[in-house]
């Protein structure tokens, strides 16, 4: 999501200075690829590219395409091919054995691409999705699925389509869907996540730049006005509340996630006892397990009996075990298992997954 950002401060910058760049964007992946679909890069016209779509073994070649796309002002798709053995000795040298299919479109400030529909469902923290048309006849047409529902595009909406982009909404994935003369990528575009710290001991910085650095909204939540200042944690917004009161000055909801770590036990019962109760699918509480079930036993006798499931939601003590000491370490433990558990993986060596990186489907 920090990447997002970049290509669309970069496109704000093209716009005031009446330049035109090349987005290029992946549109289709297979076997073992860098990037999947929807991930994008901005070529300036300096040739200063915002983004990354591989680890470098395309760059270079996106380069030489883009000045062609910005100059004949019309988008083309390219296919990178790393299945066959000869890659590695007359091609890019990618030895990943997959395919990768870029597409490059020009963008100007009254040709975004699909950059203002993502810029504006950003600011807004909705989920939209949108279409876009890799068939040669019509390539880069594109139509959006906003989150009120509402379908806007270039031209009318092909027949189907707003039933396609509703279920691309409701599966979470992005999607392919070839019908007639229509060769058409799905794309659905979600909020950033969001992380509340709980706590704004010295801890808490470098949880708060690493969370920042991949992009989250991150806030901050301490009831001591000498930790609650908005300087110490220039990437967050800090809110400065009682412990009693926190979780509803802060507002959160289902794709909130949420650390405890005010080291302070009465404190952490004062927020932990509103964090079970509300719908945030995870609660990080740093601390031994000793000191969580007594916690938890003590919220008992207030009436604050979780559900197993609810139960499950809290990790005590919070991060992946990395073995990792100091503050430092601790923020990537604590970060990595946010992550794995948004995304629905155990946090474990890829060495040993079976099968592929990517989930099947994900294409």
């Amino acid at each position: 999501m920090r990447e997002l950002r970049d290509i669309l401060a970069g496109w704000h910058a093209l716009s005031e200075r009446g330049e035109r760049g090349v987005l290029a964007s992946v549109v289709f992946a297979s076997g073992s690829t860098y990037r999947r679909p929807g991930a994008r890069l901005l070529v300036m016209p300096d040739d200063q590219m915002i983004g990354l779509l591989s680890g470098g073994c395309l760059e270079g070649d996106l380069l030489e395409h883009a000045g062609r796309v910005r100059l004949g002002n019309h988008p083309e798709r390219i296919r990178y091919d790393a299945t066959g053995d000869d890659d590695i000795v007359w091609g890019l040298g990618l030895g990943c054995a997959g395919i990768v299919d870029v597409l490059l479109e020009p963008v100007e400030a009254d040709r975004p691409g699909p950059l203002a529909w993502l810029e504006a469902w950003l600011d807004a923290r909705r989920t939209g999705a949108f279409a876009t048309d890799l068939s040669e006849d019509g390539l880069a047409r594109r139509w959006a699925r906003h989150p009120d529902g509402r379908i806007e595009g270039s031209e009318p909406a092909p027949a189907g389509l707003a039933r396609l982009l509703e279920e691309t909404v409701a599966s979470g994935r992005t999607r392919r869907s070839q019908q007639d003369d229509l060769d058409l990528v799905l794309e659905i575009a979600r909020p950033p996540r969001r992380l509340v710290v709980f706590g704004a001991g010295p801890d808490a910085d470098p949880v708060v730049r690493l969370a920042a650095l991949l992009g989250w909204d991150v806030s901050v939540v301490d009831g001591r006005p000498a930790y609650a200042r908005s300087e110490r944690f220039p990437d967050a917004v800090v809110h400065c509340v009682a412990p009693e009161e926190a979780v509803r000055a802060v507002g959160v909801d289902d794709q909130t996630y949420a650390l405890v770590m005010t080291h302070h036990y009465l404190h952490d019962r004062a927020v932990l006892a509103d964090l079970l109760l509300s719908p945030v699918p995870y609660i990080g509480l740093l601390g031994p397990k000793q000191r969580a079930s007594d916690l938890l036993a003590e919220l008992a006798t207030q009436g604050v009996v979780p559900s197993e499931e609810e139960a499950a939601r809290l990790h005590a003590p919070a991060g992946l075990d990395i073995g990792g000491e100091g503050p430092e370490a601790i923020a990537v433990a604590l970060i990595a298992e946010v992550q794995a558990v948004a995304e629905g993986r155990p946090g474990t060596w890829l060495r040993d997954r079976k099968g592929p990186i990517h989930e099947p489907g994900e294409i």
